[in-house]
């Protein structure tokens, strides 16, 4: 096998340098999902590795795309800064991983029930 050169170390070290900042939070958006779903998948039926492999990056990928989204609620909502609350939601999200069906059934609900409080109070027609 080959030694690394000089060269390679200095052109990881400057990818490093430039990218680091822009790639930071994602890491650890990736990360954070990563050990969050292996939770779900160390549950699962028998699974073979390339299915164990696609349920890690469709959890993963779903992390990405969502966290910040949800991140940036928590921060609305409950004033917690979103840079601190993004482990912890691409954990969760990574933790759920198949089990979306009774989260969202769960905020349909929610929903319904909210729809219903304020038709009550304006005095309108509920079913």
């Amino acid at each position: 096998m080959a030694e690394p050169s000089t060269s390679s170390i200095s052109i990881t070290a400057l990818a490093i340098a430039v990218l680091g900042p822009m790639a930071g939070p994602y890491a650890l958006i990736v990360f954070a999902a990563l050990a969050g779903a292996l939770w779900p998948l160390s549950t699962m039926p028998t699974v073979t590795r390339a299915q164990g492999a696609a349920f890690l990056v469709r959890v993963v990928a779903g992390a990405v795309v969502l966290t910040s989204t949800a991140a940036y609620i928590i921060e609305r909502t409950y004033n917690f800064p979103a840079v601190e609350s993004v482990a912890i939601v691409a954990f969760a999200i990574g933790a759920v991983g198949n089990g979306w069906r009774p989260v969202l059934q769960g905020l349909r609900g929610a929903l319904v029930n909210l729809v219903n409080r304020l038709g009550d109070q304006r005095g309108g027609p509920t079913q």
